[in-house]
């Protein structure tokens, strides 16, 4: 056997065994799984497992190990870096399993920087162990080389590793489309683990209902809600409303930044916001939809939105509203289970929840308007008897879609740039949207509902058109001002008008609820990251989050954090240069993502 074969076929076998030990180093991801799944998952959280373990120990050696063995067949340049590799593997997964099990959060570059310097000793420990471990599987290994290899055994073990490594990533997609998320809410659980996520074709190929998935989705989320792994709230909640209890109409403009409230391009919503209380400085809590109305509605950080998913769990200011009998008049323009997904989470255990809304005007500006021609009818029937929470979620100004034909409002520049055509439209759409929004203030005071309504307005994210020249459009590119800062309207009766000034978030907006309307008397920290906005406080730090990282807000600036990586930015959105972590701010952040699990 010439030394490049044996090299390589040392460096299968070693890989192997390599895998195994890891899968023992990591057994302590699923012992945090185990106590709240079905079997089902269970069965896709061991073929992950096993796939994902495979991937550590075997693509050090595809990408290193073995092409130098091919190029450069010495023994003892090959096998000490197989084992440094090895090593290096092993000390990173028992360091991360000891991390996630202490703060439920994996290593990243960011992360690793927060280490405390003890903890750095403690990894050069595990490297050293690991160095020995590996060294003595090397050498045992590198023996049984010697002997004629058994073909159809490493055949057999290859089509294992890689079927499970595939089959994990199809019954992902497989599930994630059917709402199965204690299959897919296995994510978090493994370090470095990006399954393959649905791409709509199976709806689309008529391989799936939607709505009936969706409901037996909800009933299974419903049955494990009591061993699932959140502790939310924190304590039992105390309340005494006052009563009568106020009607509540919440409107979410989607994708409506901060600056497009103004007279010229909403004067409608311009001239409601001199009779409320405008918060000048308000942000969301994410970039994208999902995040911003998780935000919105929970007061927490996005990065949760996987684990209440899994256990259907709406936020308690939706409990509130069902407990104290409110009707709820709820209609989005935006499918409840595409980018929102307010069916998993703030709208779970509404029954016979409309998913879409169809329309025969054309786009996403005619079901727009069909939403508030809706929401007209349900008024017309509610009972009076009741208080009401309505919920209007417009959608045309993120698909930057007035109706065709509409009038050009903002007509672009001279020879303008794709950019510019886009923000053109987007003004226009925001336009049309205002005029639908005085057509539901009209309305309510015409009913003479509107003088003891609670009406807020606000938006679940901005929209960039690469004003900083850094080439972020549209939304969920970038955490920028332009994508985090959004209006916000709220009309209190009895509260004055007026403009506030301190940094505000979504966050807070819950805490207002439960303390102003509902009379709860346990501190927001029992459910919520934020404080109210009547609280006279402001954050020093906001969590935001897209879909697969999250940021740092600070008011100089933002801490992006991807899943293998971290950059930083000013508020201008430039990279700064020789960064330093915020230390402090990030590890209660990593605190405050961590707190409401058991």
């Amino acid at each position: 056997m010439s030394s490049r074969r044996r090299l390589l076929r040392w460096a299968g076998w070693f890989a192997l065994v390599h895998a195994g030990l890891l899968g023992l180093v990591g057994l302590r991801y699923l012992w945090y799984y185990v106590h709240f799944t079905p079997s089902v998952a269970w069965f896709y959280a061991l073929i992950a497992y096993v796939g994902q373990m495979a991937v550590f120990a075997y693509l050090p050696f595809l990408l290193l190990v073995m092409p130098l063995a091919l190029i450069v067949p010495w023994t003892r340049l090959v096998v000490p870096l197989g084992v440094v590799l090895a090593s290096a593997v092993f000390s990173y997964l028992l360091l991360d399993s000891l991390v996630f099990a202490e703060n439920r959060y994996h290593l990243t570059i960011l992360t690793a920087s927060l280490l405390a310097a003890q903890t750095w000793v403690f990894l050069g420990l595990y490297l050293c162990i690991g160095l020995a471990i590996e060294g003595m599987l090397a050498g045992w290994v590198w023996k049984r080389t010697v002997r004629p290899p058994v073909r159809r055994l490493g055949r057999y073990v290859a089509i294992a590793l890689i079927g499970s490594f595939a089959g994990s990533h199809l019954m992902h997609a497989w599930a994630d489309a059917r709402y199965q998320v204690p299959v897919t809410s296995f994510t978090r659980y493994l370090p470095l683990f990006f399954p393959l996520k649905d791409t709509k074709y199976q709806a689309r190929l008529g391989l799936i209902d939607r709505a009936r998935a969706r409901e037996r989705g909800m009933l299974e989320a419903l049955g494990r809600a009591q061993s699932g792994e959140l502790r939310y709230p924190l304590n039992p909640l105390h309340c005494e409303p006052r009563r009568p209890l106020p009607n509540v109409l919440l409107i979410v403009i989607d994708a409506m930044r901060a600056d497009a409230l103004n007279p010229r391009t909403a004067p409608r919503m311009s001239e409601f916001a001199r009779g409320a209380v405008q918060f000048d400085q308000h942000y969301s809590g994410g970039n994208s939809s999902r995040a911003g109305m998780f935000s919105l509605f929970y007061g927490l950080p996005a990065t949760y939105w996987d684990a209440f998913a899994g256990v259907a769990r709406p936020p308690v200011v939706m409990d509130l509203f069902s407990q104290n009998e409110y009707q709820l008049g709820v209609f989005a323009s935006s499918p409840m289970y595409r980018a929102v997904e307010l069916d998993r989470t703030v709208l779970a255990r509404i029954p016979d929840l409309r998913l879409e809304t169809g329309s025969p005007y054309p786009g996403s500006s005619g079901r727009d308007r069909t939403v508030t021609e809706e929401w007209f009818q349900w008024l017309d029937k509610r009972d009076p008897r009741r208080p009401f929470f309505g919920f209007l979620y417009y959608n045309a100004v993120v698909a930057m879609e007035p109706p065709d034909g509409y009038p050009t409002v903002f007509p672009p520049p001279p020879n303008p740039t794709t950019q510019q055509r886009y923000y053109a439209r987007y003004q226009g759409a925001v336009h049309f949207v205002d005029g639908l929004v005085g057509r539901v203030l009209d309305d309510l005071k015409r009913r003479k509902l509107l003088d003891d309504l609670i009406v807020i307005i606000t938006s679940d994210h901005g929209m960039e058109f690469d004003e900083n020249g850094l080439g972020f459009t549209s939304h969920g590119t970038s955490y920028s001002e332009y994508q985090m800062h959004t209006p916000l309207i709220w009309r209190w009766p009895g509260r004055p008008p007026g403009h506030v000034s301190r940094r505000t978030s979504h966050n807070d907006v819950a805490p207002t609820i439960l303390t102003d309307l509902f009379g709860c008397t346990n501190p927001p920290s029992d459910y919520s990251s934020g404080y109210g906005l009547f609280a006279d406080k402001e954050w020093s730090w906001l969590v935001a989050a897209s879909y697969s990282e999250f940021a740092l807000l600070e008011p100089d600036q933002v801490t992006i954090v991807y899943p293998t990586s971290y950059e930083i930015r000013d508020r201008r959105y430039h990279l700064i240069r020789d960064p330093r972590p915020p230390r402090g701010a990030l590890l209660e952040a990593q605190k405050e993502m961590g707190r409401f699990y058991r």
